[in-house]
């Protein structure tokens, strides 16, 4: 794995920038910058990004914990682009693009947050291929003040994920477990990512815990 500037400027730009997303009638989701530091984030984004407001360098790591057995029995099966994964039974989700790549947003039925612009929930975003081919290297996001670590996905010859509890990007005064997972199929040598906004505490270690374990590169 190269160790690259441009590497880690495109893992920053991804994670801190507004994604335009379309599903037939034009929507948006953002990729929470709460886990990049904010000087990186100054130092890498272009003028009109750099130290978005509220930006909070820090937050509490999360670490991938063990699966509950049986906990995603009654999960739906899915797929994105020949990539296997589970998601709670009543999570909905649609076919989204965006400048990550094609993929699926899934959401909770619980709404977190609402104003003006609509409402928000409980999110997994899946994009296949993802639009950066390149793993990224854990030691370069955690020097950029991520909390990454490599971890074991079966079937995958690397995969990386990033997490943390900190406010939500847009929902003030909401706490959410932010991630990522990037995963490079040991079959195909495609990269894809996860990413979203799970419950904080217990129930979004849990959610996380179990759906990791279930992805299928």
């Amino acid at each position: 794995m190269r160790h690259t500037h441009e590497k880690a400027r495109s893992i920053v730009l991804t994670a801190g920038l507004v994604v335009g997303l379309t599903a037939g009638a034009a929507t948006s989701a953002v990729a929470a910058p709460s886990q990049v530091a904010c000087s990186a984030v100054a130092a890498h984004a272009p003028s009109h990004v750099a130290d978005p407001p509220g930006c909070d360098p820090v937050g509490i790591p999360i670490k991938l914990g063990e699966p509950t057995d049986g906990a995603t029995d009654t999960w739906q099966s899915t797929e994105t682009d020949g990539v296997g994964y589970k998601l709670p039974a009543d999570w909905t989700g649609r076919a989204v693009v965006g400048d990550g790549g094609p993929g699926h947003e899934w959401e909770s039925p619980e709404t977190i947050y609402s104003d003006e612009f609509g409402d928000l929930h409980w999110r997994v975003l899946m994009q296949s291929p993802f639009y950066d081919q390149e793993m990224p290297d854990p030691e370069v996001l955690n020097e950029l003040g991520w909390y990454a670590s490599y971890i074991d996905i079966e079937g995958a010859s690397e995969a990386v994920l990033t997490a943390a509890q900190t406010g939500h990007w847009g929902a003030p005064g909401v706490e959410t477990i932010d991630f990522q997972v990037f995963v490079q199929s040991e079959e195909t040598g495609v990269v894809s990512r996860f990413m979203g906004e799970l419950p904080p505490g217990e129930e979004g270690q849990f959610l996380l815990d179990n759906f990791v374990p279930t992805i299928e590169p």
